[in-house]
């Protein structure tokens, strides 16, 4: 979605009335002010599919989102296991496997992806179960996630989240850490 200057104006003018008339309405009026602020166009298509339709999207904003819906199940797996479970996971996918738990991406050299999901996290208040967390993990993880996905796509069920069990997250975080 590309808007010239003057389109941005005139759709933070009409937020800013349907605001102030505080009209209920399937478009919420800051969501739109913080995507168009924060030059995040890409991440209100997301959000807004039913009107936009991001059919095919295959870039950064749907790379995120998958990313995240993954991690959501893995965490929510985790916390579902017993203790003698969780030492299974510890014991085969080794420092992975302690407090599984979604790091983010660099800051660095992943600042796109790391912007996207604190736009869905913060704004949108999607994947609230990591809200409030630090998304810079201080270290190149977008290789590793991308190799997770290749795994978890199978796992995924049509609609829902997966319940992922010890075995599943053993292959999980060893695919993050392996190539190959």
């Amino acid at each position: 979605m590309q808007l010239t200057d003057g389109e941005k104006l005139i759709v933070l003018m009409l937020s800013d009335v349907q605001k102030a008339l505080n009209l209920n309405a399937t478009i919420d009026p800051d969501l739109v002010r913080s995507a168009l602020v924060g030059g995040n166009l890409r991440q209100l298509k997301w959000q807004m599919d039913g009107i936009l339709h991001r059919n095919g999207d295959g870039g950064t904003v749907q790379e995120v989102g998958d990313i995240l819906s993954m991690w959501s199940a893995i965490e929510r797996g985790y916390k579902r296991l017993s203790a003698a479970d969780k030492q299974e996971v510890e014991a085969g996918a080794g420092p992975l496997g302690r407090g599984v738990r979604f790091s983010g991406f660099d800051g660095e050299t992943e600042r796109e992806h790391r912007d996207v999901a604190h736009f869905f996290i913060e704004t949108t208040g999607q994947f609230e179960r990591f809200q409030g967390r630090n998304l810079d993990a201080h270290m190149p993880t977008l290789d590793g996630y991308r190799r997770m996905l290749s795994v978890f796509a199978p796992l995924r069920p049509s609609t829902g989240e997966p319940t992922l069990g010890a075995r599943q997250i053993i292959d999980l975080a060893n695919a993050e850490k392996y190539a190959g």
